[in-house]
């Protein structure tokens, strides 16, 4: 398993835990504008999104990690990020911030008594009080998933 590299993360917030991926994977951050469902999706695919001219997905990352739909409120932000598959966004409670994490603050995953090497989890960082969550972006937007959205957008 890979483990997350010291470095800038974008901090964010769903239900109620932080969770951070790494920022020189970030493209930017829009509020929740129109996003037009499409058929034959994951549940967790909300649709796709006009971007400056371009489509592009929009995963609900909470139905992506198996928690329940929230709503979508003035603070719910989707983080576009560079994937494999191209560009993509991820809805999300709330920005927390730009935090830094160095080696020393880095921990592998705990494994729960799992050993999946598809995990999109790929290290627990630590700043102060507050426990992030480091997501892997490109298994986020998983082999399956990468041919949907190229067919979406």
């Amino acid at each position: 398993m890979d483990i997350a590299s010291a470095g800038q993360y974008l901090s964010f917030n769903l239900a109620g835990a932080a969770y951070a991926v790494p920022i020189g994977m970030v493209r930017e951050i829009n509020r929740v504008l129109q996003i037009t469902p499409m058929p034959e999706t994951p549940e967790y695919v909300c649709g796709v999104m006009n971007l400056r001219g371009n489509m592009i997905p929009i995963i609900d990352l909470k139905l992506r990690f198996g928690m329940s739909r929230g709503p979508i409120t003035k603070q719910s932000c989707i983080i576009v990020a560079e994937t494999p598959a191209g560009l993509c966004g991820m809805l999300v409670d709330s920005i927390l911030g730009v935090v830094a994490l160095t080696t020393d603050n880095i921990e592998p995953r705990p494994s729960l008594g799992r050993n999946d090497k598809s995990t999109c989890v790929n290290g627990m960082g630590q700043a102060g009080e507050t426990i992030f969550i480091l997501i892997d972006i490109p298994r986020v937007v998983s082999s399956t998933l990468t041919f949907n959205l190229q067919g979406a957008a």
